[in-house]
């Protein structure tokens, strides 16, 4: 993440409206030409607009209403239902009560209406048009426990200055992003490649490679077949007697464009990490999963939890890795949180590095806020609205696959293995201090806390993603990996 200086900001803003600034002047350029009777300037440039203008056409307005389609919601039982809000309800408070809706008017009194509006999305999935009267005295209990939380009676009716955030059930926010940033994409995808080679591992690939723009020639030819039919991923033999392997799920599209290195894309970002796990211990393997659809590309959607489950255990199973210590990032800390979740996968998890991690108080608004509702202001912030939020695919992938339910990840279920969680005291997306809070029980925060088999680490300063910039930051993830592949 870049910061947050005057000249970040000129330069963030000048670089989304150039890249937002390419389908528009395509298009008048053509209209240009065309009156013409010739293209102006040079037929080259003529080429980029038409492409540019058919991409636009022809592939992101079908795309577009395409990824509006309603979202399939996985059924909760009643009983599902009241323990899951029963755990929520321990550690809610009247801000992560109201923190779920906007307000116009300067009118904040929630009343009755407003609350079952968010209660119906984020229990039922539904509105209340789809409301049925099996549900009336389950959400009566639900109402009074968010009344004691807001801290005062709700009053029947709705406040119409007043909309909650549902996230799968709200129009999916996309911005166009032009065929030339995809060849950006491209590029930096082919020099990843390229590192993740270099330092010893080797692509296995699907038989829908060619599904994904934009394509990836490098690994069309170098990469081996994918042991499960959905998930490209990288391996690095593991070689050690003594020591466990180690699963790696990678974040949202990673890091963005930066003032200094416009190769943030994927993988990249971590290419320094894995040299280091190297030098570290050779013998212990890395694999790699590729999330492709979160990884700024066209693709297909992301796998159901279930199924992204089975396919890292097919994954693993191939390469005979019956245990693994997981690190997540990110995204790829709610991956995790599936695996551990998972009763067939459990046992096969050593233990657990999240950085960054989604999953805890997922039933509180800044993760949802953050990412996806937030209008930008400082430089980090255009920077993760453009190159992440409002990327379609990420777009998509958030609001009609990733239900916060299924995501959602308390303390108490981690009792008996062994976690570490990095966090960052400026992160825009978590909100790290209320975590660190939750997870320590500690109101003064301290760099690293431990207690039992959880640890915490509390980077002062950094932000989202950030911990992986420098080989300083790096270090603490890499002692607790390192002893995590040994310990276990």
């Amino acid at each position: 993440m870049i910061g947050n200086s005057l000249p970040e900001l000129i330069f963030i803003r000048a670089s989304i409206l150039g890249l937002r600034s390419i389908a528009p002047l395509s298009f008048i350029y053509l209209a240009a030409s065309t009156h013409a009777g010739a293209f102006l300037w040079t037929p080259v440039l003529g080429a980029w607009a038409i492409t540019e203008a058919a991409f636009y056409t022809l592939v992101y307005l079908p795309r577009r209403r395409s990824m509006q389609k309603n979202a399939v919601h996985p059924p909760l039982t009643a009983e599902e239902r009241r323990t899951l809000f029963d755990k929520c309800s321990k550690c809610m408070s009247e801000a992560s009560a109201t923190g779920w809706f906007t307000y116009a008017n300067g009118d904040r009194v929630v009343k009755r209406g407003n609350a079952m509006d968010w209660l119906l999305w984020g229990l039922f999935a539904s509105t209340q048009l789809e409301m049925i009267q099996d549900w009336e005295a389950e959400m009566e209990h639900y109402v009074s426990v968010m009344a004691t939380h807001i801290g005062y009676e709700l009053d029947p009716g709705s406040n119409p200055d007043m909309q909650c955030f549902r996230l799968t059930l709200d129009p999916v926010r996309m911005v166009h992003r032009p065929f030339v940033w995809y060849l950006i994409v491209g590029l930096v995808d082919g020099l990843t490649s390229c590192a993740m080679f270099y330092h010893g591992f080797k692509h296995y690939d699907t038989r829908k490679w060619f599904q994904v723009f934009p394509l990836r020639p490098l690994l069309a030819l170098a990469s081996r077949r994918s042991a499960d039919p959905d998930i490209p991923y990288w391996y690095r033999e593991h070689r050690s007697k003594d020591k466990l392997p180690i699963l790696f799920i990678h974040g949202i599209g990673s890091r963005q464009p930066q003032l200094t290195d416009s190769r943030q894309i994927g993988l990249w970002p971590y290419t320094k990490f894995f040299r280091e796990l190297i030098e570290q211990d050779p013998d212990v393997g890395i694999l790699a999963v590729e999330i492709l659809p979160v990884s700024m590309r066209l693709a297909a959607p992301p796998l159901p939890r279930d199924a992204m489950c089975a396919a890292v255990a097919r994954i693993l199973d191939a390469h005979d890795l019956p245990r693994v210590v997981v690190a997540g990032h990110s995204y790829g800390t709610v991956v995790a949180a599936h695996l551990h979740h998972n009763p067939a996968f459990a046992a096969r998890i050593a233990g657990m590095l999240l950085v960054d991690p989604i999953p805890f108080l997922l039933h509180h608004p800044d993760i949802a806020y953050n990412f996806v509702y937030r209008v930008p202001r400082a430089a980090n912030e255009w920077q993760l609205w453009f190159f992440a939020s409002s990327d379609p695919d990420i777009a998509r992938a958030l609001a009609r696959h990733f239900f916060w339910f299924e995501n959602i990840l308390f303390k108490e279920e981690l009792a008996g293995r062994r976690v570490a969680v990095s966090l960052a005291e400026k992160d825009q997306i978590v909100n790290a201090q209320e975590v660190r809070r939750y997870l320590t029980g500690q109101d003064e925060p301290s760099a690293r806390w431990a207690e039992g088999d959880m640890e915490v680490l509390y980077h002062a300063g950094l932000d989202h993603a950030t911990v992986f910039d420098t080989p300083e930051r790096r270090r603490t993830l890499l002692e607790i990996l390192g002893r995590f592949v040994r310990e276990a």
